[in-house]
């Protein structure tokens, strides 16, 4: 059974049989094949996280013209990004839902790129927003502009 977390204004179910280590609002599920999950939350202060907030975090990836896909996933909507540093596979994932911001990272040796995707997918598409965000709110609208690439 896959183990869940809370956050602040936000859940999930993590991947299938990965450990769960949490901390000051942010959780890390690990994996045996060597997989590292992290989502780390943040609950903008005044009205809601917009595509600029989501911009303004990856903005190192946009300028080095990372490529970019569109998401949606569980409650929420943003893009992610996926890169190679190294000996290591990256994904990163830039989402909002209402006044909540997730940042999530997914780390792996380069060798194991796409072995655990499926599973880390499925824990992701669980991604929640709190019921009082979500009545407030509604449905997050899908991002329809283009991205900034310099």
């Amino acid at each position: 059974m896959a183990d869940g977390f809370e956050g602040d204004g936000w859940s999930m179910l993590g991947p299938e049989s990965w450990d769960m280590a949490s901390e000051d609002g942010a959780v890390m599920f690990t994996s045996e094949g060597g997989g590292c999950l992290q989502m780390q939350g943040h609950r903008k202060k005044d009205g809601d996280v917009n595509d600029d907030d989501l911009d303004e975090v990856a903005n190192d990836h946009l300028e080095a013209g990372a490529p970019v896909r569109d998401v949606r996933l569980g409650d929420f909507v943003g893009f992610e990004v996926d890169y190679d540093a190294g000996e290591l596979s990256c994904r990163e994932w830039f989402l909002r839902s209402g006044p909540v911001l997730l940042f999530g990272t997914l780390v792996r040796p380069v060798e194991r790129r796409g072995a655990e995707d499926e599973a880390v997918e499925l824990a992701l598409v669980s991604l929640r927003v709190d019921a009082a965000d979500a009545a407030r709110e509604g449905a997050p609208p899908r991002r329809h502009r283009a991205r900034r690439r310099r």
